[in-house]
């Protein structure tokens, strides 16, 4: 079900944007690989899985969009969405039509350089989880993956999914995954605790 909101400040933009307002439920996808580009998002609550679908029948998880968080903004300039989306969770987002956010750019230079901005942090980040990719040892990529959502001295990741889901996104096994946690703890490197991983040394 969707609804039309009120104008509302869009990330990366310093303006106002009419936005559409969905519900989804959990599993439920948002949009698809290959079809055409209609709008640009922003979660409000819950959870969105980007997933691109390899000519092999594999998959590889693009980004997990949280609340606040922007996705699709690429697409803006693509005719066709290049990966899912699809919720993790009973989710709210919100939408711009994709000939909206053009216009918007076009008439509004401000506006164009605060999405450049939005695009080259994206860049940044991108390149992040693509040199946590390229960390070979399994309890080192893990530790990455934790320093990089911790937060607070001592330093407290907050775990919003399950491992199996966090060990498709760190491309290691479900199993791999369970038996490193438990090494890191044994060590005193992690403690977790319900929700969250506290991090030592």
């Amino acid at each position: 079900m969707s609804r039309v909101a009120e104008h509302e400040m869009w990330p990366g933009l310093p303006g106002t944007m009419k936005v559409r307002l969905r519900r989804l439920d959990s599993g439920e996808a948002l949009f698809r690989q290959g079809r055409p580009v209609v709008a640009l998002y922003r979660v409000r609550t819950g959870r969105i899985r980007l997933v691109r679908h390899l000519e092999d029948g594999a998959f590889v998880i693009v980004h997990v969009a949280r609340a606040g968080d922007t996705f699709a903004e690429a697409s803006a300039f693509a005719g066709e969405y290049h990966c899912d989306a699809v919720a993790e969770v009973p989710t709210e987002v919100a939408s711009v039509p994709k000939g909206d956010f053009l216009a918007v750019l076009a008439s509004d230079k401000e506006a164009s350089l605060s999405f450049a901005r939005l695009l080259a942090a994206q860049v940044r980040d991108l390149r992040a989880r693509a040199e946590l990719r390229g960390i070979r040892s399994a309890p080192e990529r893990i530790m990455a993956w934790l320093r990089m959502r911790a937060v607070g001295n001592p330093p407290v990741a907050v775990i919003d999914r399950t491992w199996t889901e966090i060990a498709v996104e760190l491309d290691l096994t479900r199993e791999v995954v369970y038996r490193v946690l438990a090494l890191l703890e044994r060590d005193g490197r992690i403690v977790r605790r319900d929700g969250t991983v506290v991090l030592g040394g």
